[in-house]
C-alpha cells in the first residue's frame, strides 16, 4: 500500500519535473527592453518565516496562489494529500482573516469560504460526465487489456486567482487533465495529459463554486465528451499562470514555455471568448498591440514553474513579475511599467531553502499582505522535499 508521504512525493514533485522538461531557464540571458523599463530595485533583506500553518489533516499540497478580498485572503491549491484517512484531491482552497504575515500565516479552514471543517474538501466541481468517466474507468472495475482508459481520472488544477469585488466573486483559472490511465494511453502517468483550461467563479454571496460556460466560440472536445462548454482554451494555450485586474480590464498570462503570452478581457465579459484579445507585440512607437487571434500572441514575461505573480508595487511605481524558474531554487523577478511590460531582465530576489534535496517550485507573491506601500512583500514557495508551503519576508530598499 502506498503511504501518504510516498504518494504526495510522487505526484506533487512530478509537477515540477514536468514543468522543467517543458521549459528551460532563460532569465539570465533575457535582454531588457530599455525603453520605458523602470530601474531594477535593490533587495535590502530576506527573512525565512517557516511553513504556513495549515489544516492538521493536510499532508501536502502545491501551487498556493492567493487573492485579497476585503479583510480576507483566499488561497487555492493543486494536488492535495490528506492524512487519517489518506485521500487525494486535485483542487482545494482555504481562506483566512489573518492578514498580518510578519509572524506567519494561518490558513486552517477547509474551503475557500472559511469553513472550519474536519478535512479539506474538493474546490472545483466536476460535471456529471466527468464523474461518470472516472467511475467507468475505476481500476477495480476494469483491466488495461479491455479498457484503454482503465484507471483514468479527470483532474482540475487551479492556477491564477483574481478578486472581482464589484461582482462579489473571485475567479480561478484552472487546467483540466486526464491522468492515471495505462502507459502510452491518452490519460497515462500521474500528470496525464492536458485537455484544456477554464474559469471557475467563487461566489462570495452564495458561497458556491461554479465553472463558467464559455460563449462566443465553438466548444472544445474533451476525453469524456465531444464538447465541453466549460473549456475556454486548448491546453497548449493554457491561460492559467497569473492574472491581475486593472480597472475593468483583466490581464491573464499563460501559454508558457520559457516565456508567457498575455491575454486581456473586460472582467465583466470574462465568459465571452469573442471579447478576449492577445498581446501581439509593439508598434513603432513602443505601444502594445492586441489581436483577437491567439495565434498572433507574442511572448511577454518570463515563466515560472507552476505559475507567476504579476503585482503592482506602488512604492516602486511599477509592476513586478515574481516567479521561481524551472530547475532553480532562486526566486526571481522582472520589473515593468505596465501589465504588458516592457519587462526588465530577470533579477534574483531570494534563494529558497530546498531542505538539502530536490528543486522547489510554485513561487508566488501575496500582495494583500504587503507593507510600506509594497516595499515589504511576503512570498511563498513549495518545498518539494518536505511538502511544505514556506513563507519569506522580502524588503526592497526604499
Amino acid at each position: 500500500m502506498v503511504s501518504a508521504r510516498g504518494a504526495s512525493a510522487r505526484v506533487l514533485a512530478a509537477f515540477v519535473v514536468a514543468a522543467a522538461v517543458a521549459a528551460v531557464v532563460t532569465w539570465l540571458v533575457i535582454k531588457p527592453d530599455d525603453d520605458g523599463v523602470p530601474p531594477i530595485p535593490r533587495v535590502e533583506s530576506v527573512t525565512e518565516l517557516g511553513p504556513l500553518k495549515q489544516h492538521p489533516r493536510v499532508n501536502g499540497r502545491d501551487n498556493g496562489q492567493s487573492a485579497g478580498v476585503g479583510r480576507r485572503s483566499i488561497w487555492v491549491f493543486g494536488d492535495t494529500v490528506t492524512r487519517e484517512p489518506w485521500a487525494f484531491i486535485s483542487s482545494t482552497g482555504a481562506s483566512t482573516t489573518d492578514l498580518r504575515a510578519s509572524d506567519g500565516i494561518t490558513i486552517t479552514s477547509t474551503d475557500v469560504f472559511g469553513t472550519a471543517g474536519p478535512v479539506p474538501t474538493n474546490m472545483i466541481p466536476y460535471t456529471a460526465a466527468e464523474k461518470a468517466f472516472t467511475a467507468k474507468h475505476e481500476k477495480s472495475r476494469c483491466t488495461p487489456a479491455k479498457d484503454a482508459n482503465c484507471g483514468a481520472q479527470i483532474g482540475l488544477w487551479p492556477g491564477a486567482i483574481v478578486a472581482d469585488p464589484e461582482r462579489d466573486r473571485v475567479l480561478v483559472f484552472y487546467a483540466k487533465l486526464c491522468r492515471g490511465g495505462p502507459e502510452n494511453s491518452r490519460c497515462s502517468g500521474p500528470l496525464g495529459h492536458g485537455l484544456g483550461t477554464g474559469v471557475a467563479s467563487l461566489d462570495l454571496t452564495t458561497r458556491r463554486v461554479t465553472r463558467l460556460t464559455a460563449t462566443g466560440a465553438s466548444p472544445l472536445p474533451s476525453v469524456e465528451t465531444a464538447a465541453d462548454p466549460t473549456l475556454f482554451f486548448p491546453y497548449r494555450t493554457a491561460y492559467t499562470a497569473a492574472a491581475t485586474l486593472v480597472g475593468d480590464q483583466l490581464y491573464v498570462y499563460g501559454d508558457c514555455n520559457s516565456r508567457c503570452h498575455l491575454a486581456r478581457v473586460p472582467i465583466s465579459a470574462v465568459a465571452d471568448r469573442s471579447r478576449w484579445e492577445f498581446f501581439s507585440g509593439r508598434d513603432a512607437n513602443g505601444a502594445a498591440e492586441w489581436s483577437k487571434d491567439y495565434g498572433d500572441a507574442a511572448t511577454n514575461l518570463s515563466a515560472g514553474s507552476a505559475g507567476n505573480s504579476v503585482i503592482r508595487v506602488p512604492a516602486l511605481d511599477a509592476w513586478l513579475n515574481v516567479y521561481l524558474p524551472p530547475l532553480s531554487n532562486t526566486l526571481t523577478a522582472q520589473i515593468g511599467s505596465s501589465p504588458a511590460g516592457p519587462w526588465s531582465r530577470g533579477f534574483p530576489l531570494a534563494t529558497t531553502d530546498n531542505a538539502g534535496a530536490g528543486t522547489n517550485y510554485a513561487g508566488f507573491a501575496h500582495p494583500e499582505y504587503a507593507e510600506k506601500n509594497g516595499l515589504v512583500q511576503y512570498l511563498t514557495y513549495y518545498q518539494a522535499s518536505t511538502y511544505q508551503q514556506r513563507l519569506l519576508r522580502l524588503t526592497f530598499d526604499g
